[in-house]
């Protein structure tokens, strides 16, 4: 009897170290997921956090070798695992603990960029929510994109993208944003300048170069006649996609010096400059999704918008 309950002890105990060393390879995996391809601007500017996280990898590397190499699984006993995957849930319980609260610093900071982003817009009737309207828009394309292109993308860093998308027009005259009649040359290339300015923002924030570095390129066509002469597969994914959303939002939001288009007018727009202008991949993928899934991106947009839309805000 004494023999069965060892025997059965044995069993049990082996399979506890089996469960921890599968629980510590999912902790590393998603640790090593987090840092090198999923963490957004905010996390990578903290060095602390980086740090603490190469820490966890090499803890995490020697507990699985531990386990493997170093106990002989014929000696194991409960007294010898319990506590191994007791430490071992601790430590899965406090990595997801530490993970939500960093989600929950990022998701708030969105909320505070996109608040200012709000009241900035809100003063000024050609813009009006138009980078809050290109940002549902380009995590809507992003949604829709195949599952290797996704994984090309932090979507955190493409949301702050798409809100960066315009702010370099905070630094060109409002008589020329404004302007109804037709550019001087002189003017169209302090127009054409705006996602250099994003740039030089943001040059003191290294964590941006990346996000930074896809609003300077969203107004190059893939024809090769931009800004800075880019074409197709030079321009980044992400600049593409946003140039997308961009293209769109602005033909179909009001303007003082024209109406907007309808959704069907819109589309044939933006096929109409695929290929030249436009990723025609891209404007595919955005053509197929349904049309109720893109009006509720400018129907959330007025939602949010409200709040800001009073003589408070106005300016």
């Amino acid at each position: 009897m004494e023999s069965l309950f060892l025997i059965n002890s044995i069993t049990v105990a082996e399979y506890l170290i089996i469960t921890a060393i599968i629980l510590m390879v999912v902790n590393f995996g998603v640790t090593l997921f987090s840092i090198f391809l999923r963490s957004d601007v905010l996390y990578n500017d903290s060095g602390a956090h980086f740090v603490a996280n190469l820490v966890l990898l090499i803890f995490e590397i020697i507990f699985i070798i531990f386990d493997i190499v170093v106990i002989p699984f014929e000696n194991i006993s409960i007294h010898m695992a319990l506590p191994i995957i007791s430490c071992t849930v601790l430590f899965t319980l406090l990595l997801a603990w530490n993970f939500i609260q960093l989600r929950g610093i990022s998701i708030r900071s969105m909320e505070i960029l996109e608040t200012l982003v709000g009241v900035i817009e809100a003063g000024d009737e050609n813009l009006d929510g138009h980078s809050l309207h290109v940002q549902n828009l380009t995590m809507l394309i992003y949604d829709y994109l195949p599952f290797f292109d996704r994984q090309k993308i932090n979507p955190m860093n493409l949301q702050y993208a798409s809100l960066f998308l315009d702010i370099g027009k905070l630094g060109i005259p409002r008589s020329i944003i404004d302007k109804k009649g037709k550019l001087s040359p002189q003017e169209k290339e302090l127009i054409q300048r705006h996602p250099e300015i994003c740039v030089e923002l943001f040059e003191r924030l290294p964590a941006f170069t990346t996000v930074t570095y896809w609003v300077k390129y969203h107004h190059e066509r893939v024809d090769g006649n931009g800004y800075y002469h880019l074409k197709n597969e030079e321009i980044p994914l992400a600049s593409r996609i946003l140039a997308i959303a961009d293209t769109y939002s602005a033909i179909t939001m009001d303007r003082s010096y024209r109406p907007s288009l309808s959704y069907e007018s819109a589309i044939s727009e933006l096929r109409l400059v695929s290929g030249s202008q436009l990723d025609a991949r891209l404007v595919e993928i955005f053509c197929s999704i349904p049309r109720k899934k893109v009006s509720a991106c400018m129907n959330d947009v007025r939602n949010r918008m409200k709040k800001y839309q009073t003589g408070d805000f106005r300016w």
